[in-house]
């Protein structure tokens, strides 16, 4: 079953059974919304979108068993098209929760998907505005915003949707970042020096660099590559990175 108010019924059960699977998002254009997942990172659709990107959204709550019961073949889907590095972002939207308890869900069953709360991340407001009363729901956005699936149910679909999609597989790739540079301060002449910061993964990016060890303020940034432009004699590394 996947309505949120779940029974036991027998009676119930036989006549949900005989309904015809009704689409779970009325839309089929995607409205835009900015969340915040439950590790702190900050999702935009329409800026996913507009890199070209087709967007998953699994809508779900902690305590619904056929969502718990997605997330293994979530996982999956997720781990075959690159885990947010390829050409599908995959966002897991919670209803009614709080940060703490999205996190103890992921924790108990493994979820890989970036996941926002409800109460704390934002997540109530999206099940409102794509009229979500029923879970899970995964919807497929195209990146010209055409809602492609309104609901993938049974979840396990996803497997014949992405491809129809024109969607590839695509291997996961670790983020990572490097710092480069190699221009000598000339002081006389007032000329800023380059250094390069070079990342993998998907922005935007986190990073602090320290100068001979002492750790500078942090950095966000789309830019790949970011240059830090400078006056400052002294040995440059990265300290931190994250995307």
């Amino acid at each position: 079953l996947k309505h949120k108010n779940m029974k036991n019924s027998l009676l119930v059960v036989l006549i949900l059974v005989g309904l015809q699977t009704q689409a779970q998002t009325n839309l089929t254009t995607a409205v835009d919304f900015t969340v915040t997942d439950i590790h702190g990172n900050t999702h935009t659709l329409f800026d996913y979108l507009n890199d070209g990107k087709h967007v998953i959204v699994d809508f779900f709550f902690t305590t619904c068993g056929p969502c718990i019961a997605s997330v293994p073949t979530l996982n999956q889907a997720y781990t075959d098209y690159g885990c947010n590095t390829g050409d599908v972002i995959f966002l897991s939207i919670d209803e009614g929760d709080s940060d703490a308890e999205v996190l103890q869900y992921e924790n108990d069953y493994g979820g890989l998907l970036p996941s926002v709360s409800g109460n704390d991340g934002g997540g109530n407001a999206v099940n409102s505005a794509y009229g979500i009363s029923a879970y899970p729901t995964v919807i497929l956005i195209a990146p010209d915003q055409t809602i492609l699936e309104q609901d993938i149910f049974p979840v396990s679909n996803i497997t014949t949707a992405l491809p129809n999609a024109g969607l590839n597989m695509a291997p996961c790739i670790t983020p990572s970042s490097f710092i480069s540079g190699i221009d000598t301060i000339c002081y006389n002449q007032n000329i800023d020096a380059e250094v390069s910061v070079f990342f993998t993964g998907i922005a935007p990016f986190t990073f602090v660099y320290a100068i001979d060890g002492i750790p500078q303020p942090a950095i966000v940034t789309s830019s790949n590559p970011h240059i830090i432009l400078t006056q400052q004699e002294g040995v440059y590394t990265l300290s931190s990175f994250n995307d």
